[in-house]
């Protein structure tokens, strides 16, 4: 088999394509999903505006994987990269929604450059292990680097004219009169209800409940808007409300307004579900209901909120968290570090996170909302009461004081300790070194609004 590229034609260019880049690539696909988590946070790094938060980092993941594998398919085979390279899913999705974003074209080409380059410095690690001496080895980071540059190039220049034409798109479509609109109403600009009302086809007036549906990871194929507008149909339909107002945030997530003309009972927002068959992998946090253009907005932030806390805490798929039941939590981790400082000199040594001490810590906690019953607090606990008063000695010890002292900072401690090592796991795994925190009025395109 003899490589089509052009600048693989030469005796000694075969020969290395065939005996080093050949098998080097197939060891790069074999590798590309680890590879591409790798790369994050050396754009990240590099980019912090770019890969800000969880959604963007894994969007940008599914993108370098797909870039990768096509590249090491160009590789294996020989093909010449200017006539093979074609823009994957996952590339196209972010690349259309930089564009929507207004995220400056020179700034998401940066991106691919330097995911090259991130890639190219493990090519060449990989070459080394292929390579029979010194001499094989530099021919091979030559012809390796010189074809991966012509892939790049191939790619970036699809990814310029897709970025272009869905720009321009975009900037004639009513979807950004809406973004703009929305923009406008979430960071408080002047704007009359009723031009809102009309640009939105929303009636302003009403009684607002703010959604937020999001996926976590991105999966070639899967037809993500569908399933999160899924979740909200069937959210909204409970509420009352068959058209919800909904707009993308991302690739992987949506926000969505579910008005209605009457005051929402609580029970009712207790009471939400959404088919997880049609929706798999969805999670959705909701905002409390409020009136007019101010509870539009508010709405939002507490749904906002809601869906941070639930991602401190690891809500599984399918579930709805509501802003009412994690409102002190969502106060209370407002800043994770001193949230983190907090916890650790209340609980003390009942903040180690080793199974006997996370068992004596949700005893203290069971105990103090039954009101210091050690008879409710066993049978909730299904031990006997003996066991309860056991616990709670060796808690105390650990606590060095009484449960019944500083008894509400005890009860906020023991309610965060878990959100916050989950926020320092995140800290710790987390390519970039950021939690994403959402700030209203950054929906879509980022320009200046219409307003009345």
């Amino acid at each position: 088999m003899e490589p089509a590229w052009r600048g693989a034609q030469g005796e000694t260019e075969r020969r290395v394509w065939s005996a080093v880049l050949r098998p080097a690539a197939v060891e790069l696909d074999e590798q590309a999903a680890e590879l591409s988590r790798a790369v994050v946070p050396y754009i990240g790094a590099r980019m912090p505006d770019i890969v800000r938060g969880a959604e963007a980092s894994e969007v940008r993941r599914a993108s370098n994987e797909a870039n990768i594998r096509g590249f090491a398919e160009v590789l294996q085979s020989g093909t010449d990269p200017a006539v093979a390279s074609t823009l994957s899913p996952a590339t196209r999705a972010l690349v259309r929604d930089g564009a929507k974003r207004g995220i400056p074209e020179s700034e998401l080409m940066r991106s691919f450059r330097l995911a090259h380059a991130a890639t190219l410095r493990h090519l060449h690690a990989i070459l080394a292990k292929h390579a029979a001496d010194a001499k094989e080895l530099s021919l091979a980071i030559d012809l390796g680097s010189a074809w991966t540059f012509a892939y790049v190039d191939a790619v970036v220049c699809l990814a310029e004219d897709l970025y272009t034409s869905e720009r321009e798109h975009w900037l004639r479509s009513a979807a950004a009169s809406e973004v703009e609109t929305i923009n406008a109403i979430l960071s408080e600009q002047p704007i009359d209800i009723d031009v809102a009302s009309r640009r939105l086809r929303h009636e302003m007036r009403r009684v607002h409940v703010a959604a937020i549906a999001w996926i976590d990871t991105h999966e070639e194929g899967r037809d993500t808007l569908a399933l999160l507008e899924a979740a909200i149909s069937d959210i909204a339909a409970a509420i009352g409300n068959q058209r919800p107002l909904i707009q993308p945030l991302g690739i992987l997530s949506i926000a969505a307004w579910i008005s209605t003309s009457a005051a929402v009972p609580s029970r009712v927002l207790d009471e939400l579900r959404f088919a997880s068959a049609t929706a798999p992998g969805v999670r959705v946090a909701i905002g409390e209901p409020a009136p007019g253009i101010a509870g539009f907005r508010t709405s939002h932030i507490e749904a906002l909120e809601a869906r941070r806390i639930a991602q401190l805490a690891g809500r599984r798929e399918g579930r709805i968290t509501r802003y009412h039941d994690i409102a002190l939590c969502a106060l209370a981790t407002a800043n994770l570090e001193h949230s983190r400082r907090f916890v650790q000199r209340e609980l003390g040594r009942l903040a180690s996170r080793d199974d006997t001490t996370r068992r004596l810590a949700a005893t203290v906690r069971t105990y103090l909302n039954e009101n210091g019953s050690r008879g409710r607090t066993a049978k909730r606990l299904h031990v006997h009461e003996n066991t309860v008063a056991y616990r709670l000695r060796q808690a105390e010890e650990l606590l060095g004081r009484s449960v019944e002292k500083r008894n509400l900072e005890l009860r906020v401690a023991l309610a965060l300790a878990d959100l916050v090592t989950n926020a320092s796991d995140t800290n710790r795994s987390a390519s970039a070194g950021n939690i994403e925190h959402d700030v209203p009025g950054t929906i879509g395109l980022s320009t200046s609004p219409q307003t009345s």
